[in-house]
């Protein structure tokens, strides 16, 4: 009856996603044969609505939780110490990137998923976005203006459209009675019969691809590169103001309690909101079984990669550093891992990962409340395989032979990409065509990769949960000595001199 009681949770989600799997499999075809678009879109709206929901309930909770538990976290190291902190996390966020990247480009390699030529799909045409304004808005998102609207705005590199300019020589152009395609795409002509003698040496098509300037996005989702990078510095010199700060710091650590409070209860519906997420997800589907037959290799060489990472690489380093067992940490972070599958948002899950981690493993506060709203931002392991193997994938469906060069620069573009991908506005598809920009790959037939993306992407967020998780457990063993002493120094200066 105990077990039954503290692993209740868990087992009534695992039913949620099995139920959302079969309710959205069953409901899509019945779906796809109403004869009203508007009625199918607004049944699935409909399916979705718990979980659209349970996914307000876990963001309203994400931005007071990243910035309590991050100043919290801080203000209780001292300086040496958190410097030694986060020089361990930073390296081990950057070494797993590097393994789960490595592990990517040798499986596709091994198992050549793009090699059968390539599966019919519609194409998708990504919006324009340049990778040089994705770094710049990635950097400007670090340094928000206010704090405030930081809470809800991205900053997003807008675009206009300037017609270019003709270089004239002497020539004399006729045109007869063209066609509003034709005169849209030259910009400076107008419809008729016309006899002009100009000097073009060129009539070019206007550009859109002229960038207008950094403005703040209302979006869905908040700034949390610029929320963690003002919390940092804000804790960290809260905990050099010695006895001035100490009122401020019992504020952030009465937010930060009432905020996982409030958490415990938002998880009991937990079971529902996943349902509903998966299950519409699956109704909207055009063609569940037929994007699974196309695709297959190439989602079997994404899952193998993935499940390699978290089943070997990352436990493997967590026992080299901690020599404990690591089946029983996992285990301790089953509910963080169900969550993070059904949510498909490592950032979402972040309130019920710090739970676990704090109340099942034991992680002293101070490690988790630093280590993961950090990873959950910069550390994607499971993303930076998965750009990898897509990658390359696109290359073998056009025949397309990549060097040891370009795959070093895939390799490399991955890694930065996926540091900062929770930073830029549709990091997916962002980061996507990053990658595929950097070694001249097409980037039309993302649309293929995206069909399934929405299973994919379960796994990997539950990867990128799982490697924050063991990131904290592995820098809280190494730093034990630093919270020890810093421990230390707490109780003798809490201990009242003996009068004489």
């Amino acid at each position: 009856r105990k077990w039954i009681h503290s692993n209740l949770l868990v087992f009534l989600i695992f039913i949620g996603i099995l139920l959302g799997f079969v309710i959205g499999f069953l409901v899509n075809s019945p779906l796809k044969n109403l004869r009203s678009d508007e009625d199918r879109k607004t049944n699935i709206m409909l399916i979705g609505f718990p979980g659209e929901l349970f996914m307000n309930m876990l963001k309203l909770l994400m931005v007071p939780l990243v910035v309590a538990s991050v100043i919290c976290a801080l203000a209780a190291l001292d300086g040496r110490s958190s410097n030694r902190v986060s020089r361990r996390t930073f390296v081990y966020y950057l070494a797993t990137t590097l393994l789960a990247v490595i592990i990517g480009v040798v499986l596709v390699t091994f198992m050549k998923p793009g090699s059968y030529g390539k599966p019919e799909g519609k194409g998708l045409k990504p919006s324009f976005y340049r990778p040089l304004d994705a770094v710049l808005d990635l950097i400007r998102s670090c340094f928000p203006s206010n704090i405030i609207t930081a809470a809800f705005m991205q900053q997003r590199t807008h675009y206009t459209s300037t017609a270019a300019k003709v270089s004239y020589v002497n020539r004399t152009v006729n045109v007869h009675n063209m066609s509003q395609a034709e005169l849209n795409s030259m910009r400076i002509l107008s419809n008729g019969t016309h006899n002009y003698t100009t000097t073009p040496q060129a009539i070019r098509a206007a550009s859109n691809t002229v960038p207008d300037g950094s403005k703040a996005d209302s979006g869905e989702n908040a700034n949390i590169l610029g929320l963690l990078v003002f919390s940092l510095v804000f804790g960290a010199v809260l905990g050099r103001m010695g006895e001035r700060g100490v009122p401020l710091k019992a504020l952030f650590e009465s937010l930060n309690e009432v905020i996982l409070k409030m958490l415990a209860l938002v998880m009991w519906f937990a079971p529902i909101g996943v349902c509903s997420l998966i299950a519409a997800q699956m109704a909207s589907m055009e063609d569940i079984m037929g994007s699974l037959s196309m695709l297959g290799l190439y989602m079997a060489t994404v899952i193998a990669g993935l499940l390699a990472h978290a089943l070997f690489i990352l436990p493997l380093l967590f026992i080299i550093a901690t020599r404990r067992n690591p089946l029983t940490f996992i285990c301790g972070m089953r509910d963080a891992l169900l969550t993070a599958f059904g949510t498909s948002s490592s950032t979402a899950t972040l309130p019920c990962t710090i739970r676990c981690l704090e109340d099942r493993n034991r992680v002293d506060a101070r490690i988790s409340r630093f280590v993961l709203p950090l990873g959950s931002t910069v550390n994607m392991d499971g993303t930076a395989l998965y750009e990898v193997v897509a990658a390359v994938f696109i290359a073998q469906i056009h025949g397309i032979e990549l060097g040891l060069d370009d795959l070093a620069i895939t390799c490399l573009t991955a890694t930065a990409a996926s540091i900062g991908a929770s930073g830029i506005p549709q990091a997916g598809l962002v980061t996507m065509v990053m990658v595929l920009t950097a070694v001249n790959l097409p980037t039309e037939d993302i649309g293929l990769i995206l069909s399934v993306d929405w299973f994919i992407d379960r796994i990997r967020t539950t990867v990128n949960v799982l490697g924050d998780a063991i990131g904290a457990g592995i820098v809280e063993h190494l730093s034990r000595d630093d919270l020890m002493n810093l421990d230390y120094t707490t109780r003798e200066e809490v201990v009242p001199l003996d009068d004489k």
